[in-house]
């Protein structure tokens, strides 16, 4: 299982993708591809801020298909399992003198949760967090 952070699933909003993500994720079988709630909701938040305008709603209509009909029954809930991780995984980071960003967190634990791999951009922001990370940009 391969949980795809929002680094991931914003690059996949893009009209031209990193075609490297691309190659990365048409390697892998769809059914083993989910995204977390916590990733639409920073994506959604993303769209709110942005101004009315083409772009936005092009985008929206991006997001929407993403995530209500592409990864419709692939969305990971957190849940009070991801809870108990997401304490751990914070205190972790706290006593190693790495701060995490709440959402980055919450992703992490949900990783842990249904024991997948984060695909990420950003593999930094998960050390520590007990959960193998892959760099879609890198291959790997």
């Amino acid at each position: 299982m391969i949980l795809l952070d929002t680094s991931v699933v914003s690059e996949l909003m893009k009209v031209e993708p990193d075609p490297a993500v691309i190659t990365y994720l048409t390697v892998q079988a769809p059914e083993t591809l989910f995204t977390a709630a916590i990733c639409k909701a920073e994506i959604r938040y993303g769209l709110a801020r942005m101004p009315a305008s083409r772009k936005r709603d092009n985008l929206v209509a991006r997001v929407v298909t993403f995530f209500e009909t592409g990864f419709r029954d692939r969305i990971l809930s957190f849940d009070s399992s991801c809870a108990v991780f997401y304490a751990e995984i914070r205190h972790a980071r706290e006593l190693a003198g790495l701060p995490i960003e709440v959402e980055d967190a919450m992703i992490a634990a949900t990783a842990r949760t249904y024991g997948a791999i984060i695909a990420t951009r950003r593999t930094k922001d998960f050390i520590g967090c007990g959960v193998a990370v892959v760099d879609p940009w890198r291959g790997a």
